[in-house]
């Protein structure tokens, strides 16, 4: 698994861990709805003060976004599996 899936699997992860909408998170960092959404697919890498402000709004240690996680991969397949039924 690639070092960008490992962190948006986790950005996904501590996001609904905190009960935060795309929206709450992109409020709380300053940063749009829809960057935070290509940033949980993977269409971008952030820079790493985005990841700073990622980390301190999910009120989380910077390096656990970047640390392999069973359950944000788990939770990000349910996730998408769920999103692609209600298409």
């Amino acid at each position: 698994m690639s070092l960008i899936d490992i962190f948006r699997y986790n950005v996904r992860y501590y996001r609904f861990k905190k009960n935060y909408s795309q929206e709450k998170l992109a409020e709380m960092t300053g940063l749009s709805t829809h960057y935070i959404s290509d940033i949980e697919q993977g269409k971008y890498s952030p820079s790493i003060p985005t990841i700073e402000r990622i980390s301190k709004a999910l009120d989380i240690l910077p390096q656990l976004l970047f640390t392999k996680n069973s359950k944000a991969k788990n939770l990000s397949a349910r996730v998408d599996i769920h999103r692609k039924s209600r298409m």
